[in-house]
């Protein structure tokens, strides 16, 4: 198996087994929803990128991608905040 299909199939078996378990949990578990997601997906990405060097260079530019919606993620979630306080 080549080590896209490897990382798709792991990516994918991980994001649906976290569906299936932040949906078990309730209407509240939806807002968890794109960071886990997220947070998941890089984590992956990491693993795959210290695993396989020929994949480093691509992987590397996918996990800075998921990092800066993470990070803008946060920043409108901060201002969700922010607002609400004042």
């Amino acid at each position: 198996m080549k080590i896209y299909n490897s990382y798709i199939l792991s990516l994918t078996i991980i994001l649906l087994l976290t569906l299936v378990i932040l949906t078990a949990a309730g209407g509240g578990a939806l807002n968890y929803f794109f960071p886990v997601f997220i947070l998941e997906a890089i984590i992956i990405t990491e693993l795959f990128v210290y695993l396989n060097s020929k994949a480093r260079q691509s992987l590397t530019f996918v996990s800075g991608m998921l990092f800066v919606a993470f990070v803008i993620y946060l920043g409108f979630r901060v201002g969700v905040i922010i607002s609400k306080a004042l």
